[in-house]
Parts: structure tokens; sequence; C-alpha cells
């Protein structure tokens, strides 16, 4: 991965998330148990999707949305509700710089599950780097994991709360692509997410940390996330979220 490349897959790691505890990739059975009261369970098909599968989706709604409406780049929650569809409601990541605590308020309407989006890499193709490319006899789906991988892989911290109770077993929630996806970004954001962007679609793979809580009892309620990586990374995010 070229170096002006890792700056621009790096700056939106960690954007986003919910309240949890710091989660090992090993955590038990119990710790699953306990977050099936609030998560669809990690291997399930929420509404017919895999959760990897929703992750490429939360990136293509991210992808599409012009900087003036961007959910990702909206400081307060103002734009929580833009091209929201269906019974799942996406929560964006908070871009911020490498050491940020944010907070964003959103009213979610009642009965919606909610996709939260922790962080994740989208590895678009073509770049305007010539060595952005694969080695010969590599696939291009291989490529563009291993050099998502490579991004993720950095992340040594997380943790998720909702109403101040943590969930467990963070890690356990990483998900990547399959196949290759196809990804279609507005020119506005390519300055600031990713300069990969063409303005018409593209092969990408999306590598990330992904939950899919279910319906929010009425009322207002806290999600927090926390996150470090190995390259400097500390940010925390508050949801203040309302379910009516």
């Amino acid at each position: 991965m070229r170096q002006t490349r890792i700056s621009v897959l790096l700056s939106v790691l960690l954007a986003c998330s919910a309240s949890a505890q710091a989660g090992s990739p090993a955590a038990d059975n119990g710790s699953h148990h306990a977050n099936q009261r609030v998560l669809y369970p990690r291997d399930s098909r929420p509404f017919g999707k895999s959760m990897s599968t929703w992750g490429e989706t939360a990136s293509q709604w991210v992808y599409a949305q012009p900087l003036e409406r961007s959910p990702l780049y909206d400081p307060t929650g103002a734009n929580c509700a833009v091209d929201q569809h269906g019974p799942v409601w996406y929560i964006a990541r908070i871009a911020g710089p490498p050491v940020f605590s944010g907070t964003r308020h959103c009213t979610i309407p009642r009965g919606k599950s909610i996709l939260l989006y922790i962080g994740a890499v989208t590895n678009t193709y073509p770049c305007p780097d010539p060595n952005f490319e694969p080695a010969p006899g590599q696939s291009l789906y291989d490529f563009l994991s291993q050099d998502a991988a490579a991004a993720m892989d950095t992340v040594n911290l997380l943790e998720v709360s909702l109403d101040g109770r943590p969930i467990r077993d963070v890690f356990g929630y990483r998900y990547a692509s399959d196949n290759l996806v196809s990804i279609k970004g507005d020119l506005s954001l390519r300055p600031r997410m990713d300069g990969c962007i063409t303005g018409a679609w593209q092969p990408a793979v999306v590598d990330g940390f992904f939950m899919m809580f279910k319906p929010l009892a009425p009322g207002s309620h806290t999600l927090v996330v926390h996150g470090t990586n190995t390259i400097g990374h500390d940010k925390t995010f508050t949801y203040y979220l309302t379910a009516e």
C-alpha cells in the first residue's frame, strides 16, 4: 500500500461506533449470549443479508452522500437521516483527527434495527498512483483485501457500550468482503475521504467492524465507542439516540 493511500485509509478507521467494552478475539460463549440481548448474532443474516454484506451496503451509503450532507462529516448529527431506507438505520462514523472525542444526536424511527459502523477500510480501485496495482498473477480481490486487512490489523483496542452496558468481544464483529463489491463515491468526498474516488462505479472491498443492534425501546439511549490503533489514533464517540 503506498504511503498516501495509508494516510487516507487510516484517517477513517474508528471513525464511528457504539458503546461497548473492549473485546479480545477470544471471548467466551457467555459473552455472545449476553450480547444477543441487544445484538443480532454475529454469524446471523439480518433481513436476509450477511453481516459482511451489510457492511458493504453501509459503505455504499456513506460513499454516495455529497460532502455538504454527509453523515460522516456532520459534526452534530443533523444529517443522520440522510438517505435512510428500509428496516435498518445506519449510524455513520464521526470523522475527526487522529486523537479526537465527538458527540452526535440522532432521532431514529421506532422499530428500526441499527447498523453500527464501528470502523472500516473501503479499498477502492483504481487509484492515481501507478504503483497501486496487483502483483503479477495476483487477483484484484486478493490485492485489495490484503491492502485493507493491513490497515485494519493496526486496531488494538475497541470498546462499545449501550446505555452503560458493555458489548463483549468487539473484535469478534470484524467482517470482510467475500468478493469484489461495486462502490460509487461522490467526487466531493475525494479530497477528504478517499483520493481514489472517480465518481463512477468502482470495484472495492470492505474490511471492518460492524454490529447490528435490535430495535431500541422508545426513549433516549446512549451509545459509546472508544478505539485506538498502533499508529497513535485514540478516538471516542458518543451517540445520543432517541427512538420514537
